[in-house]
């Protein structure tokens, strides 16, 4: 399934989730990175719902798909984040709500403090990177004067091979 993002959307995942209880659990795993990336990062409506930060609308039949798990599976895995609270959900006749529970602790809640800091780190990289490429070319530049001058011993012009 193609959902239409931008390139400029991401979700945070600390290496502490290695640490989680339910890590090496893959459906669990699975399903919980997929609300991660499914949850609203700013709220919303839909059809008369608010929609929180860090919610989504979705069904049985929807994460089965979107995962590749089947509904039991789902189901099963689903149980296990709402039961060491990584999640709720409020079941409605044809569709469900499920709230990430920790969201906040895995997204920051100011983006443009972040893409503040991304910027200024990618600022001083490029920087960093021309002081380099200066570098190089002064040091380009001393060796082609190096291997072009004469050398009164040999009685020639110093070559690449001599130095």
């Amino acid at each position: 399934m193609s959902w239409n993002y931008s390139e400029n959307e991401y979700i945070k995942v600390f290496r502490k989730l290695l640490n989680w209880e339910w890590y090496t659990d893959v459906n669990t795993k699975t399903l919980f990175l997929h609300c991660l990336l499914k949850a609203n990062w700013k709220d919303g409506a839909w059809r008369g719902h608010t929609i929180k930060r860090g919610q989504f609308i979705t069904s049985l039949p929807s994460l089965s798909k979107e995962t590749g798990l089947t509904i039991r599976e789902v189901r099963t895995a689903l149980n296990h984040l709402k039961s060491t609270g990584e999640v709720t959900d409020k079941i409605y006749s044809k569709f469900r709500i499920i709230t990430v529970k920790s969201y906040d602790s895995f997204q920051s809640s100011d983006r443009q403090n972040d893409s503040q800091a991304t910027g200024k780190r990618q600022a001083s990289d490029r920087q960093a990177t021309a002081d380099i490429r200066s570098i190089r070319s002064i040091r380009n530049k001393e060796d082609k004067k190096s291997a072009g001058a004469y050398d009164p011993l040999a009685g020639r012009r110093k070559r690449y091979d001599d130095l």
